[in-house]
């Protein structure tokens, strides 16, 4: 399988001691061909959200989706996180800003009915 190094894809485990198993904390992806893509013929609308998984693991899935030309959803970023909170948000929009560009150079517009990640973009800490 063949990928293109431009792909981002972060992995973050906690392993508190040596000499025990690693835990998993979260995952980042964001292929290079949807960064191309978004940049260079989506709209700057940026949609975010998040869900939780049904699993026996649970956890957190946070999606970030833009409109294409032809006003369908275009899949950019996601994450899973062990819960949903100002820092996994923090994190994830961070990753995808390092991506995509900063919002004053690109003008991006969010859309969120996720009231912790409107407070982050509100205070400018990413």
């Amino acid at each position: 399988m063949r990928v293109s190094i431009a792909t981002t894809v972060k992995i973050k485990i906690n392993q508190p001691q040596s000499t025990l198993q690693p835990q998993f904390v979260s995952f980042y992806l964001c292929l290079n061909g949807c960064k191309k893509g978004f940049v260079n013929g989506c709209r700057q609308f940026i949609g975010v959200d998040g869900c939780d998984l049904k699993t026996s693991y649970e956890g957190q899935l946070l999606v970030v989706v833009a409109r294409d030309p032809n006003d369908q959803y275009f899949p950019l970023a996601f994450a899973v996180v062990e819960n949903e909170c100002k820092e996994t948000w923090r994190w994830f929009l961070t990753l995808l800003l390092e991506d995509i560009g900063d919002i004053q150079t690109n003008r991006w517009v969010f859309s969120t009915s996720i009231c912790c990640c409107a407070c982050i973009l509100q205070k400018g800490d990413l």
